[in-house]
């Protein structure tokens, strides 16, 4: 995460304690409550390395979360990580980014238009972040991510998850175009980040879920 020291270690961090949350945990779909025990453990892991690590001061890490399960799907998404659901090449869910210029859009502070070139418009206003001096404090929790539960899920949807270094090359429509090809599908993937390659500032990474059927 740009501005954080450590980030591919934060990013480690925060996937391995989601993962171990989930897949310990039988039968478990996600809620907030669920969520937020989860949070408190990947804040108890980042602060333990900043703490055996002195000369790392602040680390954090955007979160993009899918969980498939009988009732459909649970999304959760912190920071500018994106998750996206894709029908018949049409973006039919996305998550919004927690950026503080889409905060300032809402409370009418700024446009849309404005927010695209203003100076924040890469700040975040949420992620999974800890700095030296939430050491101090065993209060301190992390972020909350936005959770959301869909039930609308057919055979051949698309789930797409990525990091905001992907969305710098790759827009809805060539997105939409990619997935309505009859390209197999681990080639879609790595089209799509065949063009992020040396053409993005950020850090890229991405996963694609075809549906195969749907349990609903």
């Amino acid at each position: 995460m740009g501005g954080a020291d450590k980030g591919e270690i934060a990013s480690q961090l925060v996937a391995q304690q989601m993962a171990e949350y989930v897949t310990t945990r039988q039968e478990l779909v996600l809620d907030d409550q669920h969520l937020e025990q989860a949070l408190i453990l990947v804040g108890e892991a980042l602060k333990a390395y900043i703490g055996a690590n002195p000369l790392v001061n602040r680390m954090g890490s955007t979160l993009a979360l899918l969980q498939l399960h009988q009732q459909g799907a649970t999304i959760a998404h912190l920071g500018d990580s994106r998750v996206f659901q894709i029908r018949n090449g049409e973006i039919i869910f996305q998550t919004k980014d927690h950026k503080q210029v889409n905060d300032m859009v809402e409370a009418g502070i700024i446009t849309a238009h404005q927010a695209k070139t203003h100076p924040w418009r890469n700040r975040l206003s949420r992620a999974a972040m800890v700095t030296s001096m939430d050491l101090q404090n065993p209060n301190y929790q992390v972020d909350m991510p936005d959770l959301v539960l869909i039930d609308d899920i057919l055979p051949d949807d698309y789930f797409f998850l990525c990091t905001d270094g992907v969305l710098e090359q790759v827009d809805e429509y060539v997105l939409g175009e990619l997935l309505k090809t009859t390209v197999p599908d681990a080639e879609k993937l790595d089209i799509l980040l065949a063009l992020c390659e040396g053409k993005v500032k950020d850090n890229y990474s991405g996963y694609l879920i075809h549906i195969k059927q749907s349990s609903l």
